[in-house]
């Protein structure tokens, strides 16, 4: 594992500062040639690329999880811990140049990879491991959250978890790679329905078996090992299979009326506020939360991942003003769709009030470009009494159209709206 400092106490931090040896060489026994051949593994490898053996060494590809425009994300056993990972594989030619830092020992380096060795929170994904070859960055990740799926017409009894309405989902046929836009419609008088659950639960650690079967979702780190058992590895099963999506997006799509209640809807806004919260205070910012970029279990436990758009700032120094957008239109911010320059936390603080709407309604809280820009909230009419005043403020507090005025994160964290909301749980 490549060994990344994780404090610099409130400095900006220097790249040659924060990378602090190189990856210790692991003793590799002899593998079979069939399984360093990616295309073994997925037809999104080039054809003859050869994997780290390092890499196979250590870790059993499985399914795919998702794809997008910098690479793609696999499932993977860790073959000393028998436990389930996600390995994210980056294509280096696809990273953007702002996407870079340089680092003395190890050269160039994503930003993402860096970002996710310098956190630790709870609601943020962890990074376990990092590779590298001539053509990907192999980013080894916990894999968090429960496999989402649209629910059948069979509605049994179920026993619930700690939140009223939350239930476990099963594994079903694979979503689509890309999420389409949210649709317009209307929210129907009732509440929303949530995922079917099993009977039983898993325990918080599970032995593996093999890649077919069902895993815990509540995957617990609790120490890495670089030297790994010799054995012999067996060549790759010749197919190639996808993995429900883990994510928000997927868990809301899955209800009835593509929409959450408001006790479901404020444990996971309280969750991704306490993320930007201590993001804010390490001078790092997402720059492209939404709901497929939260990964979210039976529980709904959210963790924030892909941090690809990141932004690191130095705390001491003002924050500086961005040209280039590189998160998702439907959540940028007014002074975005603008075109002018923007300040990354203030621009935080708007995707916050989209993803509220978002998980409230099921829809955008602006009909058109123009209704974003002027901060002109459209609800959907709610069934029953509908949200609350104090939700809507908060809302509107993170909506507000001028950045200066626009609410801050600490404002949001301490808002009435959330106050309680992760209480006893």
């Amino acid at each position: 594992m490549r060994s990344l400092l994780l404090s610099y106490e409130h400095e900006y931090p220097s790249p040659s500062s924060i990378i602090e040896s190189p990856l210790p060489v692991a003793s590799v026994p002899a593998l079979h040639s069939a399984s360093l051949l990616g295309r073994n593994y997925s037809p999104r490898f080039p054809e003859d690329h050869r994997l780290l053996e390092t890499f196979v060494h250590d870790y059993r590809l499985c399914d795919e999880l998702g794809s997008g425009g910098y690479g793609f994300v696999m499932t993977a056993v860790d073959r000393q811990e028998n436990i389930e990972v996600a390995v994210k594989f980056i294509i280096k030619e696809k990273v953007p140049e702002q996407a870079w830092m340089e680092d003395e020992v190890h050269g160039r380096i994503p930003i993402e990879v860096l970002v996710l060795h310098l956190v630790e929170h709870e609601n943020i994904i962890k990074c376990l491991e990092f590779f590298e070859d001539e053509l990907f960055f192999y980013l080894v990740q916990e894999l968090h959250g429960s496999p989402w799926h649209k629910r059948k017409k069979s509605y049994d009894a179920h026993p619930h978890s700690a939140l009223d309405e939350i239930i476990i989902p099963h594994f079903s046929s694979p979503p689509p790679v890309l999420s389409p836009a949210a649709s317009e419609f209307s929210v129907p008088d009732s509440e929303p329905e949530t995922p079917p659950q099993d009977s039983g639960h898993l325990p918080a650690s599970v032995l593996v078996e093999g890649c077919d079967s069902p895993l815990n979702d509540d995957l617990q780190y609790h120490s890495l090992h670089l030297s790994r058992k010799t054995s012999t590895l067996e060549p790759p099963r010749p197919c190639y299979t996808r993995r429900p999506s883990h994510d928000l997006f997927e868990c809301i799509e899955q209800t009835k009326y593509k929409r959450l209640s408001e006790k479901q809807a404020r444990y996971i806004m309280a969750q991704v506020v306490e993320a930007v919260h201590y993001l804010d205070s390490q001078g790092i910012y997402h720059r492209d939360i939404k709901d497929e970029n939260l990964v979210i279990d039976k529980d709904f436990k959210v963790k924030l991942i892909d941090f690809g758009s990141a932004a690191i700032e130095n705390p001491n120094e003002p924050s500086p003003y961005y040209k280039l957008f590189f998160g998702t239109t439907a959540y940028a911010a007014s002074e975005v769709l603008l075109k002018r320059s923007y300040q990354a936390a203030p621009a935080e603080i708007w995707t916050l009030g989209v993803l509220m709407s978002y998980l409230l309604t099921g829809m955008s809280p602006f009909p058109t470009e123009a209704d974003a820009i002027a901060g002109h909230i459209v609800l959907s009419e709610l069934p029953g009494k509908g949200l609350g005043d104090s939700c809507l403020h908060l809302m509107s507090r993170c909506l507000e159209p001028n950045p200066q005025l626009r609410a801050k994160i600490n404002e949001v964290r301490g808002h009435q709206w959330l106050k309680g909301a992760l209480d006893g749980v």
